[in-house]
């Protein structure tokens, strides 16, 4: 069984193990599938399948904490609301639903046997370079889920992936593609190019009063400064509350003994055994005689399974399976060395992996926890635990007083907490509080923004409340004209100085297309051309505009020069003309680039194809949105 197990454990789905051990399903949610509370809310249904709000929230969780711990505090604050992060979080959950779905459809599943291979074999569980039970049970109840339930969403997790693989692996790629693309990605092309310089221009273009004046009366709608509000709020949150809770030492100890009384201390058993994986019967049988006679002739049961065993990852090890407690191998394995004495060896046992001949080597009882170790634990729960009561009184009596009072100051007071100022935003949202769509849209309510009321108590999260009333109204308004006089005429001036160059530019190119020579065209209009060679389209050492319409432009078919303009990405116009264009060719790659190559192409065209047929999954599904 083990060696099957260790076969089972090479390639992609070992791999993909790793990564869900590693990332402890967070996003997906997935626990709330077989553990989860049936009074969840739905927040989709997928062919009769739910994604609960449970699953949701999760997601969204995830998703904020990657951005923030990809970009910090680069990312505006309303980016990562819930509302904001919600659409995508759906989506993701309603793609693995349809992939889980499709792969029981097509009757995609993985047996018992490699199952338990691959949760035995992952690193994550395992102590030592061993399968370690008390890890395992620890790691996946941490993660809320009992034993079966983790190995079901194991089951679903590598079989939704065996489908999305079975869809990849049509992903080839074809000589003529690789040709092809070859031919654009390396192809080269020679030019000439003048830049006329915008600044020069636009320093001696002027704009007089009355055209600023002008533009800003027919454009003030770019110049709207948005309706917006400034509010106090009061916020309430379970964190807070336990950061101001104290718990004193005899509370943690009174705890420590309740929590002792109930500490499981089921022992964990250290097993051996020895495999014979023959399928004939008859043949089975005879080997297995001859372990017997071995064990009764006094040998020592290490040396048998070295000799006899067909499980090759343990018998050198004497058939060492190590610890277990009570669910790690097949129920018919549990049952067999449950039932036996230190020492002794079981009569032979069948399983799906084959006959086993078991011997229990040790039994080991858990130890307690001292005091001590469990000390900061039981305190952080404790005052988590205080926290929570606190929260739910103080959130009792902030709806009555938000309700009774206007003025939030006193509704403060008498909850003995501090109110906080929360600076202007508009109806996008802002920083801090007014990041959350919540608080926005409350602020912005009649009853706060007309009726100068307190607001509901506004569920953020599981844990945290607020309720906001108005501190400032600024209705929308048009900036006055001094305050955006001097970005007009910049933005005048730099239309009125690029009309004048693409005047000289048409001018320039009318010119060369008559056939007048480059460098005599230049000079008189007091420019130098430059000439550049074997340029590739990714070339860094030119402007990105520029070199994105040297790659548009097309020759005739009888090569003649092309010619074209356009402005940089600084604003100076740049006048062009291609001479030639030689395509890539796939013989000049060398044995290693055109296998990359190959191989790169291959993926995407993979990675198309599962976002296809992804695509045609949801199509065909009943999907529904709450």
């Amino acid at each position: 069984m083990m060696q099957s197990f260790r076969d089972n454990l090479k390639g992609t789905v070992a791999m993909f193990l790793v990564v869900l051990v590693s990332i402890p399903f967070i996003f997906f949610g997935v626990d709330s599938l077989f553990t989860g509370d049936a009074k969840s809310g739905q927040a989709a249904s997928i062919n009769g399948d739910v994604v609960s709000e449970d699953q949701v929230r999760r997601a969204i969780g995830m998703q904020r904490d990657q951005l923030s711990q990809r970009f910090g505090d680069q990312l505006p604050a309303d980016f990562l609301s819930d509302e904001r992060l919600r659409g995508p979080a759906v989506d993701g959950l309603v793609s693995r639903q349809l992939r889980i779905q499709g792969a029981t459809e097509g009757r995609m599943t993985i047996s018992d046997k490699a199952l338990d291979a691959l949760i035995v074999g992952a690193p994550a569980f395992q102590v030592d370079g061993k399968f370690d039970p008390q890890r395992f049970t620890y790691m996946v109840q941490s993660m809320g889920y009992t034993a079966s339930g983790y190995r079901e969403m194991i089951r679903q997790e590598i079989i939704s992936q065996q489908y999305m693989s079975s869809v990849a692996l049509g992903g080839f790629v074809t000589e003529q593609q690789l040709a092809q693309h070859v031919r654009l990605s390396d192809q080269t092309r020679d030019f000439y190019y003048v830049t006329l310089p915008l600044a020069p221009v636009m320093a001696a273009t002027e704009i007089d009063s009355a055209a600023i004046d002008a533009y800003y009366q027919a454009n003030q709608t770019q110049y709207q400064i948005p309706e917006m509000v400034s509010v106090k709020a009061i916020e309430l949150n379970v964190a807070d509350i336990a950061a101001g809770v104290e718990v004193s030492d005899e509370q943690v100890a009174a705890q420590y003994e309740e929590n002792m009384k109930s500490y499981e201390t089921a022992p964990v058993r250290h097993a051996a055994h020895i495999l014979v994986e023959v399928e004939d019967d008859t043949q089975a049988q005879a080997k297995l005689a001859e372990i017997e006679q071995a064990l009764a002739g006094g040998q020592d049961f290490a040396e048998v399974a070295s000799s006899f065993s067909d499980d090759l990852g343990t018998r050198e090890a004497g058939g060492d399976l190590g610890f277990t407690s009570g669910d790690t191998f097949p129920e018919e394995f549990e049952t067999a060395l449950a039932a036996l004495e230190v020492g002794a060896v079981s009569a032979p046992v069948k399983t799906d992996a084959g006959w086993h001949v078991i011997k229990l080597v040790a039994i080991e009882n858990a130890e307690l926890p001292s005091l001590e170790e469990e000390m900061p634990t039981i305190r952080m729960a404790l005052a988590d635990s205080m926290a929570q009561q606190l929260f739910v009184e103080k959130l009792e009596l902030l709806k009555e007083e938000a309700f009774k009072q206007d003025d939030i100051e006193l509704v403060a007071q008498t909850l003995g907490v501090n109110t906080v100022s929360v600076p202007a935003f508009s109806r996008a949202g802002g920083n801090g509080l007014a990041a959350d769509s919540k608080v926005v849209s409350a602020a912005f309510s009649d009853e706060v923004l007309v009726d100068g009321r307190i607001s509901p108590v506004l569920e953020l999260s599981e844990t945290s409340v607020a309720v906001v009333r108005l501190a400032e109204h600024m209705p929308a308004k048009v900036k006055p004209l001094a305050e955006v006089a001097d970005l007009i005429e910049t933005q005048l001036k730099e239309e009125k100085a690029q009309a004048t160059l693409s005047a000289q530019g048409e001018t320039l190119l009318a010119s060369l297309a008559t056939g007048a020579d480059v460098e005599s065209v230049a000079k008189a209009a007091g420019y130098d051309w430059q000439v550049s060679t074997g340029v590739k389209r990714a070339d860094s050492r030119y402007d990105r505009a520029m070199l994105q319409q040297v790659f548009d432009m097309n020759q005739s078919a009888d090569d003649e020069p092309a010619y074209s303009q356009v402005y940089s990405q600084t604003g100076d116009l740049v006048l062009l003309k291609l001479v030639k264009v030689e395509d890539g060719q796939l013989e000049n790659l060398s044995a290693e680039q055109r296998t990359a190559l190959a191989q790169r192409l291959s993926y995407d065209t993979a990675n198309a194809e599962v976002l296809a047929y992804e695509a045609v999954l949801k199509e065909a599904a009943d999907i529904k949105i709450f």
